[in-house]
């Protein structure tokens, strides 16, 4: 089977595994991810959905790396679909298949959905970045900002994710006079996503050094000096 349909077969399961955790911690009630904590946030202000707001705010963050790169390279200018399709996904979970609507009144239910979305996110963010195809805009543009910096994407990882955390927290407290989504679950998929996701890697795949290659040679001409997680 040739190379790129390998990694199709793990790309597009990725994104549909992704999407049900970005749904099922919605579905929780303890808190959404740090990944569509700005989105959550987004379309409880405006009423949009939660998947054409995901796209908004991933396609402002596609923006954001083109901005930064200085540049317009095919592996950022395809995140712009990406963001779309991604919504569209997480839309036909939440609205289609109606889990949006999905009530669990139960402490124990709610926690092992919690679980359910830990797993799920971490299995399909793993998923698409081992395909070495196209990231998510969030996981992009924490790439640039880290080879930018000189840091591994890891510490960068974490400091960003706080940072929409924050951002999330405040047009809460701005438009809606509360936080919105952010919760218990939140913490928790803050501090077990991004482990989950290296615990797989360290015992799957041993391929990091290719992506962060790729993205070095968007921002800068020296790839030798890449800090590899």
């Amino acid at each position: 089977m040739p190379d790129l349909a390998k990694r199709f077969m793990q790309y597009v399961p990725g994104i549909f595994i992704l999407a049900l955790g970005t749904v099922l911690f919605s579905c929780c009630q303890l808190g959404v991810s740090s990944l569509v904590s700005v989105p959550f946030t987004t379309a409880t202000i405006t009423g949009l959905t939660l998947g054409n707001a995901t796209s908004l705010v991933f396609g402002l963050l596609a923006i954001v790396e083109i901005i930064l790169v200085k540049s317009f390279p095919l592996k950022i200018f395809l995140q712009l679909p990406f963001s779309f399709l991604f919504g569209a996904v997480v839309d036909f979970y939440n609205v289609t298949l109606g889990l949006g609507n999905f009530v669990v009144t139960t402490l124990v239910g709610k926690v092992l959905l919690l679980m359910a979305a830990v797993i799920a996110t971490s299995g399909g963010s793993f998923l698409m970045v081992n395909s070495k195809l196209i990231l998510n805009p969030p996981d992009g543009l924490v790439e640039i900002i880290a080879l930018k910096k000189g840091k591994r994407f890891g510490q960068v990882k974490f400091y960003f994710d706080l940072t929409m955390i924050t951002v999330a927290f405040l047009l809460g407290m701005i438009f809606l006079g509360q936080p919105s989504g952010i919760g218990v679950g939140t913490l928790v998929a803050l501090l077990l996503v991004g482990r989950l996701i290296h615990f797989i890697e360290l015992k799957t795949t041993h391929h990091a050094r290719e992506e962060t290659t790729d993205y070095a040679e968007l921002v800068t001409d020296d790839v030798t000096e890449v800090k590899i997680p």
